[in-house]
């Protein structure tokens, strides 16, 4: 019983944000001055939500955002899968100081190395792209070493099957592996969407116009903070939450899996 209460409890300190938020975004600007303050609106405003979908730029934003990020999660997700594989399984010169290096660059703060990435991007004239935005987003040595661990753990009679039957690495890894650390790869897409979707330092500093900002930058610009419209400011943060919400409820039962695959290894 005891358990049950604390469970509850803790369930409810971390839902509690989330709801404040949703009643916010119902608030008319008088209910925000409020004595004593209130959770839930006097009158709901569900006008604050077509308001900002209505920003001029607000459907802009949230495609660069999205197109961004999803483009990001596949080729860091690509990339990840290609040299787990490599690093795992076949032999090269310099393999190990390689990947040494690799798994070294997970200890480097990105913050560190905003001055050097922006002048690559700079002299390789990507700055206003989508390439810009996602450059410094292509690969993670933490994401490698966990995809690594879980290739490592299979079992080798049926890759030794499959070589006698003379499939090649490409066979190997898209129609053996692949399959077998499904749940891995997807977490490690999941984790590249959300990390990329939310990033703000890097895309504000290589995009200035307000065709190429992303949303996490366009809330910012949108204006509702200095007009004191923080209705729709709370409802823009609740609409940016659906393409997570949409995503953790589809991949719920591969991601508990990938956890449970993850305490094994």
């Amino acid at each position: 019983m005891l358990k049950k209460a604390l469970a509850l409890a803790l369930a409810l300190i971390i839902i509690f944000p989330l709801l404040y938020a949703v009643s916010l975004s119902l608030f008319a600007p008088r209910d925000f001055n409020a004595s004593p303050a209130r959770f839930f609106p006097e009158k709901p405003m569900f006008e604050n939500y077509m308001k900002a979908i209505g920003h001029s730029y607000f459907l802009r934003y949230t495609m660069n955002s999205l197109i961004t990020a999803l483009l990001a999660s596949l080729i860091r997700t690509l990339i990840v899968l290609l040299s787990s594989y490599a690093f795992s399984f076949l032999h090269f010169r310099g393999k190990k100081a390689i990947l040494f290096f690799l798994l070294l660059s997970a200890f480097i703060p990105q913050d560190s190395l905003l001055y050097e990435n922006y002048v690559t991007a700079a002299r390789l004239n990507l700055l206003n792209t989508y390439m810009g935005i996602i450059i410094t987003s292509l690969f993670s040595a933490t994401q490698l070493m966990m995809l690594m661990t879980a290739m490592k753990s299979l079992s080798k009679d049926t890759f030794d099957a499959a070589r006698v039957d003379g499939a090649n690495d490409i066979t190997v890894l898209f129609h053996i592996i692949a399959p077998l650390t499904k749940s891995i790869i997807i977490t490690i897409f999941l984790q590249s969407f959300i990390g990329v979707f939310n990033a703000y330092l890097w895309p504000l500093l290589v995009t200035n116009t307000a065709e190429m900002r992303t949303i996490q930058i366009g809330i910012s610009l949108m204006g509702y903070q200095e007009s004191g419209r923080m209705g729709p400011l709370f409802a823009t943060l609740l609409l940016v939450l659906i393409p997570f919400v949409i995503l953790t409820v589809a991949t719920k039962k591969l991601i508990i899996k990938a956890l449970a695959d993850g305490l094994s290894y």
